[in-house]
């Protein structure tokens, strides 16, 4: 059965998406599907901001340890008792803590919005997340290009109007900073410069639950260079983390993640906010599958997370492919951080486009519209989005790595011609085996 997904296709009864013709047909379908996807989540911002400017989101912590960072309380940014005697003299009172559960140097990013009031701290920051969504797009659309061949507007639509950008926007959430750092670090990747995309990966260490399971596999891979700039850049934010809090704090910052991981209860998910049957990951799954069971939830997770870092580690090395594996085995993980899924999904879609065309990645290509797709499906199913934990794991069940890079790369100002061959097996150099993206 293997060898058949190999075997590139040459029956006409199976769709040819490299034909000119096939995307004219196409065209209408996807712009539709955009439309509808846009419409949802524009909406949904505009419907929420009431909520985002009372202070009922996310962005209500992050502003909080900005101020506590600027004046002094940097040791106590991790102490879930005073974030929350922060926030209510700050924003204003709410039920339930919502703790800063991130290493502290990220506090260092809010400090600027803290000398404004909160409600204008909040545009402000939304405006800041539309920034960064703009240079996302910039950055990902010379990887994704061959999508404009369908509709000129694609590389754009698979970033703004996927569902989780939106929730990113609303909640005032760091996803989409975490995405700007996954996406260069992928192009540095494409231009060969390992180093620069490992230094890239440890910034975004604020969410280690992502960058560690990718550092993992690359050091299984043997990349080298990019760990060195894993290690120096992760070296450099622990730092500042630690001058920011002390010893005290960093204690207080182990105890606040052990009680949301390890020493997790749903009485402790209520009084943290933290609700893992939301989470479109292997937790989500499977704290639903057992009824919310934590001990079960965590043996299973545990297990699970063991098989799935195999599966990734067996793999050819490639930056999406870890950052698939990282998001199924996070453990903690907000519908907003799924916004990463766009990296992965428009390269395989992209991919489908090219002359280069298998049954394996025909199924990739429909697990990747599933993924893109299916949050906004599940919004109205009942927000069950633990449920994207299937095409998500399937697409990594699938994922080979052939998916042909673009012809022409122009990132960062310069035009990088990139070998199809690439996409087709590893070759040797001086740094060893070829990233396959």
């Amino acid at each position: 059965m293997e060898p058949s997904l190999e075997r590139k296709s040459s029956d006409a009864s199976v769709l040819n998406l490299s034909d000119p013709a096939v995307h004219a047909k196409l065209r209408p379908v996807v712009i539709t599907i955009a439309f509808l996807l846009f419409f949802v989540s524009v909406a949904g911002v505009f419907l929420m901001l009431p909520l985002g400017k009372s202070g009922r989101v996310d962005f209500r912590t992050f502003y909080t340890v900005g101020y506590m960072a600027r004046t002094g309380h940097g040791a106590q940014i991790n102490d879930p008792a005073r974030c929350q005697e922060f926030q209510n003299n700050l924003v204003g009172p709410v039920e339930g803590l919502l703790p800063f559960n991130h290493l502290a140097y990220e506090s260092l990013v809010y400090v600027p919005f803290s000398y404004f009031r909160y409600q204008y701290a909040y545009f402000l920051f939304l405006a800041v997340n539309l920034v960064v969504l703009a240079g996302i797009v910039q950055i990902l659309r010379p990887l994704v290009s061959a999508l404009a061949e369908v509709w000129s507007l694609l590389p754009l639509a698979i970033v703004v109007c996927f569902l989780p950008t939106a929730m990113a926007l609303i909640e005032g959430q760091d996803s989409l900073l975490l995405l700007l750092l996954f996406v260069a670090s992928t192009a540095a990747m494409y231009k060969q410069k390992d180093f620069k995309a490992g230094a890239l990966l440890g910034i975004s260490l604020f969410k280690f639950q992502y960058a560690l399971p990718v550092a993992l596999l690359f050091m299984v891979w043997k990349r080298w260079n990019f760990l060195r700039g894993f290690v120096l850049s992760g070296a450099i934010v622990f730092a500042i983390s630690l001058w920011l809090t002390g010893f005290s704090g960093a204690l207080s910052y182990l105890h606040s993640i052990a009680e949301v991981s390890t020493k997790y209860s749903s009485a402790n998910g209520v009084l943290y906010g933290v609700h893992p049957e939301g989470m479109p990951n292997l937790r989500g799954i499977a704290n639903v599958l057992t009824g919310g069971s934590a001990s079960v939830t965590q043996w299973i997770v545990m297990i699970g997370s063991a098989v799935i870092m195999v599966w990734g580690a067996l793999k050819r090395p490639s930056l999406p492919g870890a950052l698939l594996t990282a998001l199924l085995v996070s453990y903690h993980q907000v519908i907003a951080d799924t916004s990463l899924l766009a990296l992965p999904a428009g390269l395989v879609l992209a991919g489908s486009l090219t002359e280069v065309r298998t049954l394996r990645s025909k199924i990739a290509s429909i697990l990747a519209c599933l993924a893109l797709v299916g949050p906004t499906v599940l919004l109205f199913a009942g927000t069950r989005f633990y449920l994207l934990v299937l095409p998500v794991a399937a697409l990594l069940v699938v994922w080979d790595s052939e998916m042909p890079s673009p012809k022409h790369l122009n990132i960062g100002g310069g035009c990088q011609q990139t070998d199809t061959n690439l996409a087709l097996g590893p070759t040797r150099g001086a740094q060893g085996p070829a990233v396959l993206i």
